[in-house]
């Protein structure tokens, strides 16, 4: 039986399968969307028991800023499951099903199916319980059919008695999927433009004149880990250039975040000339001077490894951008710094 997005087949069907036989065999525990599969999971509007085909990555950032500031942070976010255990049927349910003049053996294909020994083991010993649970292989729709099988061979059905806990298996998540989910949620501190020159009490720098300028506490690295039980993924990038751009200025590619100025600095690794004053621009929400917008766009390289593989792969190129309002003036007299 197939339920939304996933393929819900037992390893005695699978078999049944591979062995050329009737593909009609008795329905997984707790699939039939009755109670009983209600008290097992989640139920679809349409009543079909919709265990959950997601489950929780755990996002952990750590990196660092120009000053030399670290910093972290951990979020958690769903992730789709390839496989998994899903809670089926009780023992009682399961048993009276199956038996001997159960509902299960009331058609040939089915009375086979059990005739092979392919109902789990041990049902019988399950007859009376109401309480405790099958749990069995499952896998979403979009799995390769190899993938499958090879699942459910390894994960045969297991029984949980009440108030033990649900079996304990890794999850088959991509690993790629969970690359692009760290490399998703990088959390990257823009930081604040700062430049000098830089006029005490209108904060202008000045025409024709190299303009220094670096973005405080910017972010240079980041590593990302997306992980769920048994796969983890980890990216790591790091700032790889930053452009400047603003209005009467000639756009600059800078290889880092810019150097903080200090007295008597000469030379910036990130500089932009002006070559026109903003007094003929309007004075902006929340500015006491016309000002011209500078923009700063940090450029990101990332690759990616994971615990299935080492071999660092690359990821698309991400940017940043955080602007500033820079106030421009003019002046006849030679400036020094």
């Amino acid at each position: 039986m197939r339920r939304r997005g996933a393929t819900v087949v037992s390893t005695g069907l699978l078999l049944v399968i591979l062995a050329a036989q009737p593909a009609v065999a008795g329905p997984q525990a707790g699939r039939d969307g009755t109670e009983d599969a209600a008290a097992a999971g989640d139920v679809s509007d349409d009543g079909i028991s919709v265990e959950a085909e997601s489950t929780t990555a755990t996002i952990e950032t750590t990196g660092a800023t120009t000053a030399g500031v670290p910093f972290t942070g951990v979020a958690k976010v769903p992730v789709p499951r390839r496989c998994w255990y899903g809670a089926g049927w009780t023992g009682q349910r399961y048993y009276e099903y199956w038996k001997d003049g159960g509902v299960g053996r009331s058609s040939m294909t089915q009375d086979a199916y059990a005739a092979q020994g392919l109902l789990h083991e041990g049902f019988e010993q399950h007859a009376t319980d109401t309480e405790g649970r099958w749990y069995e292989a499952e896998c979403a729709s979009h799995v390769p059919a190899d993938e499958q099988v090879a699942y459910f061979l390894s994960h045969p059905a297991v029984y949980v008695m009440a108030g033990e806990p649900a079996p304990a298996v890794q999850e088959s998540v991509d690993p790629r999927v969970l690359a692009q989910i760290a490399a998703e949620h990088m959390q990257l501190p823009v930081g604040t433009i700062r430049w000098n020159p830089s006029v005490k009490g209108s904060g202008a720098t000045v025409v024709n004149l190299d303009t220094f300028v670096w973005v405080e506490d910017a972010t240079t690295s980041v590593q990302v880990t997306a992980s769920v039980p048994g796969v983890w993924s980890r990216v790591e990038a790091r700032m790889a250039s930053m452009a400047l751009s603003a209005p009467n200025a000639r756009d600059v590619t800078c290889p880092d975040a810019g150097t903080p100025y200090a007295a008597g600095m000469t030379g910036s690794s990130c500089a932009i000339v002006f070559e026109r004053s903003s007094a003929n621009q309007p004075v902006k929400s929340g500015q006491q001077y016309p000002t011209v917008t500078l923009t700063a766009t940090a450029r990101w390289e990332a690759t990616w490894t994971s615990s299935l593989d080492p071999t660092p792969q690359a990821l698309e190129v991400q940017t940043r951008t955080v602007t500033a309002e820079v106030p421009v003036g003019e002046v006849q007299t030679i400036v020094t710094r």
